[in-house]
């Protein structure tokens, strides 16, 4: 009776763990936000503040290794502020893409709500709108100007590079950091590439 109830419940074991992985392997979808850190190399600016926001798509081989894209909307650029003389001058580039990333990644597994994960691959991405602004204080006077980023004389509106992403996953929740270069120059030319690091939290259904 004992080795019945045993083999039993080594069977319900083996089911458990069987409908776990089964859970795990298998696509599945998201949505993802966060905040950008970034910048344009070798123009001599500083780093500014921008969001994204979008979908997230996971396809997961088995329990370890998985396929993860997206498409979702990011907004890069870079700032400058200036004081001299009396005379103030703030200039910001804000560049909004459209953006897809494909990563390879993995995934540790320590316990059936808790995982760490790392993947890396390459994104593209197509420069939706954009606009470089500059605003002055003088003698007590303000102005501004602005014109487009993208256009005949503007930026290229298509950007491509490499990115890294890594975090952990909380009961469907992805906390998450992580780094892009893009390889494409951003203006004809130039040396200017568009660098990115950023933080978001994703949640998968």
């Amino acid at each position: 009776m004992k080795a019945k109830a045993l083999l039993l419940g080594g069977l319900l074991a083996c089911t458990a763990l069987t409908a776990n992985a089964q859970v795990k392997k298998g696509f599945r979808a998201g949505i993802t936000a966060g905040m950008n850190v970034t910048n344009i190399t070798d123009m001599n600016m500083d780093c500014r503040i921008g969001f994204n926001a979008g979908a997230r798509f996971e396809y997961n081989f088995n329990p370890n290794l998985y396929l993860g894209w997206g498409v979702q909307w990011s907004m890069k650029g870079n700032m400058k502020e200036v004081e001299e003389r009396g005379v103030n001058v703030k200039v910001k580039d804000n560049a909004h893409y459209l953006e897809i990333p494909v990563n390879i990644g993995g995934r540790i597994n320590l316990s059936d709500d808790l995982s760490l994960f790392g993947e890396t691959g390459p994104y593209f991405a197509v420069g939706t709108c954009g606009k470089i602004k500059a605003d002055a204080t003088a003698l007590g006077q303000t102005g501004s100007a602005d014109t487009d980023f993208f256009g005949d004389n503007g930026a290229n509106r298509f950007d491509a590079g490499w990115g890294l992403r890594a975090g952990v996953e909380v009961s469907s929740f992805q906390i998450h950091m992580g780094y892009e270069y893009g390889f494409t120059k951003v203006w004809d030319n130039t040396s200017a590439h568009n660098w990115n690091f950023n933080v978001g939290v994703t949640y998968m259904f």
